[in-house]
């Protein structure tokens, strides 16, 4: 079995104390088969084409809208380029630098808003 490196045992050992994030719809005028998703430390694509970790499908989503990812203990999203931006606490983050989720984060996509929480395991 092949051993790890230096950077690949601190990525783990992050992981293992990494608080959960969880995302879920408080408003939306489109029907939602899910309504909350519980994510573990990784990445993840926001839209609303299918193949997405987290489907919205909402019309003023883009197919590929927003990507949320894990990284040096912190929970980020940035914007894919999207029609119409996202905003995290009331600031527009397109073509911005990723943007550190904290817990009670607001995540407005299209007409859709989000919540997210940090749940520590």
């Amino acid at each position: 079995m092949k051993e790890l490196s230096k950077e690949e045992k601190k990525e783990r050992e992050e992981r293992k104390n990494a608080p959960i994030l969880v995302l879920k719809v408080v408003k939306s005028n489109f029907f939602m088969p899910q309504t909350e998703w519980t994510l573990e430390p990784g990445e993840y694509i926001l839209g609303r084409y299918p193949t997405n970790d987290i489907v919205l499908p909402d019309p003023y989503i883009s197919r590929r809208h927003a990507r949320i990812f894990f990284r040096d203990g912190e929970w980020y999203i940035e914007d894919l380029n999207s029609t119409n931006g996202t905003i995290v606490d009331n600031e527009d983050i397109k073509g911005k630098d990723p943007k550190k989720i904290n817990n009670n984060t607001e995540i407005v996509v299209g007409l859709t808003i989000l919540s997210a929480t940090l749940k520590e395991e």
